[in-house]
């Protein structure tokens, strides 16, 4: 969101987000507030979260924010009494946050890979289990959790990561179905290589990265970060009325199937 808000199609609408502070929270954040919704963004780090919220205010939005760390289940609760004391409702929650660690089953210790759950997995079951109620009392809402391509396919070197998204989609699914009556709907986006700020560094520090996604997707370009946040807010909005237990790919074609060069002049 690079100017201020023209068009409000999600006016009185107040969107929860995890991991708001960069990335595809951040940018879900800004997108959402150019819709005209209100904003409680969350981060691990206050301060990424406090700037979030403050680009949303310059901008004419409303959003507040705090530090919330969503693999403890004691300060999580804060974060629905911020939503419910400002905005006196949430309609929906966005479970972004996560983190990968780029070890084998054989490399990882216990602690490691506990982690690895609990911040990708256990995170969206905790804060999804803190809205629930809240939705079923106001008629309904809408849950959009963040996966992965790796949790569709899986990646070398990331056992735990790909274990954890793959768990988020069949989570996904069953919430989709337990809660459809309470008019709660429940969908998944699995990212493929996006450009946040934490792979743009991390990339910097490989020589010749510039053409690592040549042959990784059939769109040969990472996806900013936009490109996921439009999506998932599709996923949340009323445009999605009817589409509950989804798992969408936004990937540049990634999961679409491989690419056999063989067959390119045959």
């Amino acid at each position: 969101m690079n100017s201020a808000i023209t068009h409000a199609p999600l006016s009185g609408r107040t969107a929860l987000i995890t991991a708001a502070g960069a990335g595809i929270g951040r940018a879900i954040a800004l997108e959402w507030a150019a819709r005209g919704g209100t904003v409680v963004a969350v981060d691990l780090r206050a301060e990424a979260a406090d700037a979030t919220a403050l680009r949303v205010r310059e901008l004419g939005g409303q959003a507040v924010s705090a530090g919330v760390d969503v693999t403890d289940p004691d300060t999580i609760p804060a974060m629905l009494d911020m939503a419910l004391d400002s905005f006196g409702r949430v309609d929906a929650l966005f479970n972004v946050a996560g983190g990968s660690l780029p070890k084998r089953v054989d490399e990882m210790a216990d602690v490691d890979w506990y982690r690895m759950i609990d911040i990708n997995m256990t995170s969206v079951y905790r804060c999804s289990k803190l809205v629930i109620p809240q939705f079923r009392r106001s008629g309904g809402g809408s849950i959009v959790n963040i996966s992965s391509t790796a949790g569709l396919l899986a990646e070398n070197r990331c056992a735990a990561y790909s274990a954890a998204k793959g768990g988020v989609l069949l989570l996904t699914k069953n919430m989709a179905m337990d809660y459809a009556a309470d008019g709660i709907r429940v969908n998944a986006v699995c990212p493929g290589s996006t450009m946040t700020p934490r792979i743009r560094d991390y990339l910097e520090r490989i020589p010749g990265h510039e053409n690592m996604i040549d042959d990784l997707c059939p769109l040969r370009r990472f996806a900013e970060p936009e490109e996921i946040a439009r999506p998932a807010i599709f996923l949340a909005s009323d445009e999605a009325s009817y589409i509950t237990g989804a798992v969408l790919a936004v990937d540049g074609g990634l999961t679409a199937g491989k690419h056999f060069a063989i067959f390119d002049d045959a």
